[in-house]
């Protein structure tokens, strides 16, 4: 017989497009899920009606009933995406569900006091996710975007690469670090989503992750603040091996003395009398970098945009302004007590009163711990731009990328060029092997770029187009390791158990060693 068409299947649970006589595919199937999802969260269907018609029309028309507490508000948006009337607008592969019901089970719901007993953080297993497999001596690169973070793995030689991720599947994850204190193989990462800002860990390299209950870093109630972003995340100094700092935004400084278990606002930072005259820069009022005084245990420095370099000499206890001789060009005052937009600063441990600084207009540099600062952009196409690291051996050696204006975030002339010095600020030259110089109108951000402690040094960076870049030697030439990422955000690297600890990391094969039996050796 023909144009007689037949459906088979269980009424409640056929899709749209089923029911209106066109083809079925997986997306059917994906409608098929979400109302098997509904039904496990609510006990009844999203589609009901007392006959066939009626069941039909309401698959056809109808809304399911919203469904509140105690049902997670991010599995409710899981629900509706998968019975969206439109197959385009479901989520158009079974993994993606996965990703995202993997996701919601790592986001927890906040509550604003602390549960009176939460014991150990929960574990989240991604099962989904494809994972790299590290070993002893392996060499990390952990890349936050803006749509997940990735962990890449090779070898000193960092000639091939092997990628797992993604993990936490489209969140903003803009801090990574990589704790190997005390012998451990720590993880750190911060994810953001519409639901909160978590911070969480991974002891087996993103096989598995802390799911906590409720967000560790969070503002005390009497601020009336709600955390927005965790934005840095700095390992306290090699004889404190418990001790983290997180800055944050709305801009504050947060401490934790237990492995990250609990964390505890600075108050004197948060307290500060400047405080109420800070204002957010491009992206936020942000706390976006820390550094240690590697020679001064009680001496600290933070980055805020917009409020300038902050040092303490006391441990914490109390603060000052220290940006004399930085401009600020969009106040009045071009040269105020504090207010800048800093973007990055660095320093050298051999050398701890020597800082460079990245402004938002501006290279600078202090050779007295910040109190005073002079200007070292001698020879760059602008002095714009985010990123700044330090040569891990070379006090006198720093890398920058200089973009266009504040107006036009983009490589200077759409060419991709590194600029290094090697005389601490007196010259600069480009670095262009390997790099695009025509078109390449790309942005790297403040926290995208990272060097290693190998002989020779690798420097590594990420670009807003989702691009990795890699120089195994220092910076003469480049080439691109990876490409499709989301918008990179950070990068940081490690070795994992450091054989070289005392020294810089030679490419070259190691002896073998005497096959001696010690504690250390077992794993």
């Amino acid at each position: 017989m023909e144009g007689v068409s037949s459906v088979s299947g269980t009424l409640p649970y056929m899709a749209p497009e089923i029911l209106g006589g066109e083809t079925a595919d997986y997306r059917s199937d994906l409608w098929a899920l979400g109302v098997v999802l509904y039904e496990s969260a609510s006990g009844r269907l999203p589609f009901g009606g007392r006959t066939g018609f009626e069941i039909s029309s309401a698959i056809l028309r109808e809304i399911p009933a919203p469904l509140g507490p105690p049902v997670p508000p991010g599995l409710w948006a899981v629900i509706q995406r998968c019975l969206a009337k439109e197959p385009l607008q479901r989520y158009q592969r079974a993994s993606e569900v996965q990703a995202a019901l993997e996701a919601l089970q790592s986001g927890a719901i906040l509550s604003p006091e602390p549960a009176p007993d939460v014991g150990p953080p929960r574990t989240t297993m991604l099962h989904s996710v494809r994972h790299a497999q590290v070993r002893k001596r392996d060499f990390l690169l952990l890349v936050g975007t803006a749509k997940g973070a990735f962990i890449l793995r090779s070898n000193a030689r960092r000639a091939r690469w092997e990628v797992g991720g993604p993990y936490f599947h489209g969140h903003n994850v803009y801090a990574m670090a990589y704790d190997g204190r005390a012998g451990q193989h720590r993880v750190w990462a911060s994810t953001q989503s519409y639901w909160g800002t978590l911070l969480r860990s991974s002891d087996d390299f993103g096989k598995s992750w802390t799911n906590p209950q409720q967000a560790p870093v969070r503002f005390p109630q009497d601020t009336g603040i709600s955390l927005k972003n965790i934005w840095q995340i700095t390992l306290g100094r090699p004889e404190e091996p418990d001790v983290l700092y997180c800055g944050v935004e709305p801009a504050a400084l947060f401490k934790s003395c237990d492995a990250g278990e609990t964390w505890c606002l600075v108050r004197s930072l948060f307290d500060h009398p400047h405080r109420p005259r800070w204002m957010p820069g491009n992206g936020g009022l942000a706390l976006h970098t820390i550094v240690l005084d590697p020679a001064n245990r009680q001496r600290m420095y933070i980055a805020i945009s917009s409020g300038g370099v902050y040092r303490t000499d006391d441990g914490g206890a109390n603060w000052t302004a220290q940006n004399r001789g930085v401009r600020a060009m969009f106040m009045p005052d071009k040269y105020p007590e504090f207010g800048q937009c800093v973007h990055k600063i660095a320093l050298h441990p051999s050398r701890p009163e020597r800082l460079f600084l990245q402004n938002h207009w501006g290279l600078y540099r202090s050779d007295n711990s910040g109190e005073n600062w002079i200007d070292i952009a001698n020879g760059v196409p602008s002095d714009f731009g985010f990123a700044m690291i330090v040569h891990p051996r070379n006090p006198d050696s720093v890398y920058v990328v200089p973009v266009e204006s504040d107006q036009f975030r983009c490589a200077c002339d759409g060419r991709l060029r590194v600029y290094r010095t090697r005389n601490a600020g007196a010259s600069w030259e480009p670095l262009v092997r390997g790099l695009p110089q025509k078109g390449a109108y790309e942005t790297i951000l403040r926290d995208a770029m990272t060097a290693d402690c190998f002989d020779p040094v690798g420097i590594y960076f990420g670009t807003r187009s989702g691009q990795l870049f890699a120089s195994r030697d220092e910076g003469r030439s480049w080439e691109k390791i990876l490409e499709g990422l989301p918008s990179v955000v950070c990068i940081r690297c490690a070795v994992v158990e450091d054989p070289a600890a005392d020294g810089p990391i030679s490419h070259e094969p190691k002896p073998t060693p005497s096959r001696q039996p010690s504690p250390a050796s077992k794993s």
